[in-house]
């Protein structure tokens, strides 16, 4: 499970960013109106930053959440009465489906299967909505019709409010356990942006402002996860190497170091695989990322970590240390055998040699060489330990 702290800052970016359009559409009439006739082109111009960002990251979930919006948009201000409230009732049943599958599904390049048949299902979900357009369904304007509930949410049909709901839900659920928050919280807050957009549809401009509001949630999430890219670790979601090397740029002149080793790690991935292994990986860095003590850690490679604890000495680190060395100690592991059909409980160890900054050292790197030596004399002295430098 997701830890509050993380989950409460993953949602309060997006929705910052629709608080602030909202609040634009909210005094309208304190803000220039040239400003407002600009959004849809904003809008344009910022889904093909995207469309070019996303082809060359790989991460072409996003392209699939803005295009959308602008043929619905398009469809909006060109199409007649009749066809542009069959467009409006038919997008907010479709495309909150829409935004669930392209979140879940993982990211593939354009030309792989899962590529393909990604874009497949978005040419069929266009020429779907094309067809039920020029060729009507009287049974699914019927069902769209159905009335539920006693309150109203129009204009939009209360089939549609029951999928939204829906997929609200799974998506909570994803943000809560789901190590992606970038894109769950992000996803959920466009979810939420997109039926505020169609609610508030006969207001001037507000569903064109909105829909910008998605797409610069977009382009916030290309951002946040460029950066992931390059300073955190895929396998654990831990800061990296050179995330480390950036925070020990910042240090100020008292802070504690710890350098963190599993122990009998290369004999364990010989035994039960390197499959095993990552999960131990995994294991290790989501209880290091909950290090108290105001401590931050990295992984610094293999199965090394590394925990910054700025303005901390070392006698009030090594409590926060040591009980992380406890509760991975009693952390029951599970290792399955698909072969034998078979499972086996270990527990890992960890040993870790950790040092306070002092007036001899040159810089952090000097200060962790000596991390390094008390890690070396832990490793040394039993394993499973502690050492203070």
């Amino acid at each position: 499970m997701n830890s509050l702290k993380l989950i409460f800052i993953n949602l309060m970016i997006p929705s910052a960013i629709t608080a602030v359009f909202a609040l634009l559409v909210y005094k309208m009439s304190g803000v220039p109106s040239s400003l407002f006739s600009i959004a849809p082109y904003l809008l344009y111009a910022l889904t093909a930053i995207v469309v070019w960002v996303s082809w060359h990251f790989n991460r072409n979930r996003f392209i699939y959440v803005l295009l959308p919006l602008i043929f619905m948009h398009l469809g909006f201000e060109y199409l007649d009465s009749a066809h542009a409230t069959a467009l409006y009732n038919y997008g907010s049943l479709f495309y909150p489906i829409h935004l669930l599958v392209f979140l879940v599904l993982k990211e593939r390049g354009f030309l792989s299967v899962w590529g393909m048949a990604k874009v497949a299902f978005f040419i069929f979900e266009l020429f779907l909505v094309l067809y039920l357009l020029n060729f009507p369904s009287i049974a699914l304007d019927s069902f769209l019709n159905t009335k539920i509930f006693a309150i109203s949410f129009a204009p939009i049909k209360d089939v549609s409010v029951i999928v939204g709901v829906f997929i609200a839900f799974v998506m909570g659920v994803l943000v809560l356990l789901n190590r992606y928050l970038i894109y769950n919280s992000s996803f959920l807050v466009i979810l939420i942006t997109f039926y505020l957009a169609l609610y508030y549809i006969k207001v001037p401009h507000a569903t064109e402002t909105l829909f910008l509001a998605i797409g610069v949630i977009v382009f916030v999430i290309l951002i946040r996860e460029s950066y992931r890219l390059a300073f955190y670790d895929e396998l654990t979601l831990l800061p990296g190497r050179r995330a480390l090397v950036e925070d020990m740029a910042k240090l100020g002149r008292k802070y504690t170091l710890a350098m963190i080793d599993i122990d009998h790690f290369k004999k364990f991935n010989d035994t039960y695989g390197h499959k095993t292994g990552d999960d131990v990986l995994k294991m290790v860095a989501s209880k290091f990322a909950n290090v108290g003590g105001n401590g931050k850690a990295y992984r610094y490679g293999g199965e090394e970590f590394t925990i910054l604890f700025p303005s901390r000495d070392v006698h009030e680190s090594y409590i926060h240390v040591d009980m992380l060395r406890q509760d991975i100690a009693q952390t029951p592991f599970v290792v399955r055998s698909k072969k034998k059909k078979s499972s086996k409980t270990i527990h890992v160890n960890i040993s870790a040699g950790m040092v306070e900054n002092t007036s001899e050292d040159k810089d952090p790197f000097s200060v962790m060489k000596r991390a390094d030596e008390a890690l070396y004399r832990a490793k040394k002295s039993g394993r499973n330990r502690v050492v203070k430098a």
